[in-house]
């Protein structure tokens, strides 16, 4: 969004220049305002964005993708919570699912493919764990 805003700028600025040049002096000031409050714009979004961040928010679409991830994950019965959270560019996560495995191992194993689901889903996942409990709990 900031690269777009960078070349919009540039190529106003060009716009208003060749406006003065046309005769059309106010042109400048025009595209200089317009400029501002474009800056503004985004700067309320950043603000905003930054802001969420700073308080731990996550897109939901986010979790709904780790979720659906871990739904089709053979064995995993049910998804008891799901946690993400930034740091940076990058996310840290954490889920409790459901298994019907019939021994740690087992269950184990379901929850290192859980972990392998999430990881294809998210790219940009740094760690995720996933903690595995019997279905009947």
């Amino acid at each position: 969004m900031h690269a777009r805003l960078d070349g919009i700028t540039s190529l106003s600025v060009v716009l208003g220049a060749i406006g003065v040049l046309l005769g059309f002096p106010i042109a400048d000031p025009i595209i200089g305002l317009l400029i501002a409050i474009s800056i503004l714009i985004l700067l309320g979004g950043t603000a905003k964005s930054v802001g969420a961040r700073l308080m731990d928010a996550v897109d939901p679409g986010l979790i709904d993708r780790v979720e659906r991830s871990l739904t089709h994950t053979k064995g995993v019965t049910g998804i008891r919570s799901v946690k993400l959270r930034w740091v940076g560019h990058r996310l840290l996560g954490s889920a409790v699912i459901t298994t019907n495995a019939e021994n740690l191992r087992d269950a184990t194993h379901v929850a290192e493919h859980a972990t392998e689901h999430v990881r294809g889903e998210l790219r940009n996942l740094d760690e995720f764990v996933v903690t595995p409990i019997a279905a009947d709990r």
